[in-house]
């Protein structure tokens, strides 16, 4: 019986940990953004070749096709479609670095590989 309160006394900890931490994290505003950085999309893919500033990118509702160049230079703080998405992961400390990149090239098949991220 012991053995049980004491998991019940975890538990219960455990929930009201959870329950005070996560609403906190909701109040995140990180959505995903259209080009200019301005309007919301359910989703956008953003795709930056190596040693270059601007991409394209792929938003909701666009077909396959349709990729745009994004507005401004990944690197800008404002007026593109991630500087949004990405503010709470570089804002906390202008030091922090995040890097992630993929080797497997799109549409080659049985690529052995794998995704990395630092």
């Amino acid at each position: 019986m012991l053995l049980a309160k004491n998991y019940f006394i975890i538990y219960a900890k455990w929930t009201l940990l959870l329950c005070t931490y996560f609403p906190s994290l909701s109040l995140a505003t990180s959505k995903c953004h259209d080009s200019d950085g301005c309007n919301e999309v359910d989703w956008a893919i953003l795709y930056k070749a190596p040693a270059q500033a601007e991409g394209k990118l792929l938003t909701a509702g666009a077909g396959a096709a349709n990729w745009a160049a994004n507005a401004a230079a990944v690197t800008a703080a404002v007026d593109h479609s991630f500087a949004k998405a990405l503010e709470h992961v570089i804002a906390a400390n202008g030091n922090n670095k995040f890097i992630s990149y993929n080797h497997i090239p799109p549409d080659v098949p049985k690529v052995k590989t794998k995704s990395n991220s630092k």
